[in-house]
């Protein structure tokens, strides 16, 4: 994972090599929707114990 991404302007270095790993943003994404998976399971557990 290149953490100094060169879209979000970290390197000095003025060209972006293609496919040189995967950036924050795809990070956060990733975390992000496996997070709202275990809201949504806890959720359906919760109701489930409801009824």
């Amino acid at each position: 994972m290149d953490l100094f991404d060169g879209e979000l302007g970290g390197r000095d270095e003025h060209q972006v090599d293609v496919g040189g790993g995967c950036s924050w943003f795809y990070v956060v994404l990733i975390g992000l929707v496996i997070l709202a998976i275990v809201a949504v399971n806890r959720f359906f557990d919760f109701m489930g114990n409801l009824f």
